[in-house]
């Protein structure tokens, strides 16, 4: 069996774009705004590794994005394989999924991690006001609206780095289970 080591490189691309998403949101704390880009991260992992690979990527990143959220443990995780898994699934109907199909399945995936996380911290914290849905509101729409330039900069960044490295970028290495 061939061990797939692109796992590795996915998972710290991942790491890099959730710790620099980081740094924004706390330079944009003063004005009540926050960034979320996680859909970006499941989508070039679910579309080249395979189910190993892919999970082990998956939980790392999960588990990174989790020290950062107030969720209850397990719960950005089980989202993260949930959307990789859907993605994973729908690989054969994809084809060699260009660009524009990356980042829709990027901007489908942020929209559904946005959605679960303020329908949970509604539930949490008391969905009545106005303010709260306002914020996420906004935040949501600044979230949707950067997934265009930021996507493209790290979907280009995933290939490089993969090529740099030496490995295959289009599929999974033969063997690979």
């Amino acid at each position: 069996m061939i061990y797939d080591w692109r796992w590795l490189l996915l998972t710290a691309s991942n790491l890099l774009l959730l710790a620099l998403v980081a740094m924004v949101n706390d330079a944009l704390a003063p004005w009540g705004l926050a960034l979320w880009l996680a859909g970006l991260c499941m989508v070039w992992p679910a579309l080249r590794l395979g189910p190993y690979a892919l999970l082990g990527c998956v939980v790392v990143t999960g588990l990174f994005a989790e020290a950062e959220m107030p969720t209850p443990p397990g719960m950005m995780t089980t989202l993260f394989v949930l959307g990789a898994a859907a993605v994973a699934t729908a690989r054969p109907w994809l084809g060699r999924a260009g660009r524009a199909q990356q980042l829709l399945l990027a901007w489908t995936l942020n929209a559904v991690y946005f959605i679960a996380l303020a329908v949970w911290a509604g539930a949490r914290e008391g969905a009545g006001s106005a303010a709260f849905w306002e914020r996420n509101l906004v935040d949501f729409c600044l979230s949707q609206t950067l997934i265009l330039p930021v996507g493209l900069w790290f979907f280009a960044w995933q290939e490089s780095v993969l090529r740099l490295a030496g490995l295959p970028v289009a599929q999974e290495p033969a063997g690979n289970p």
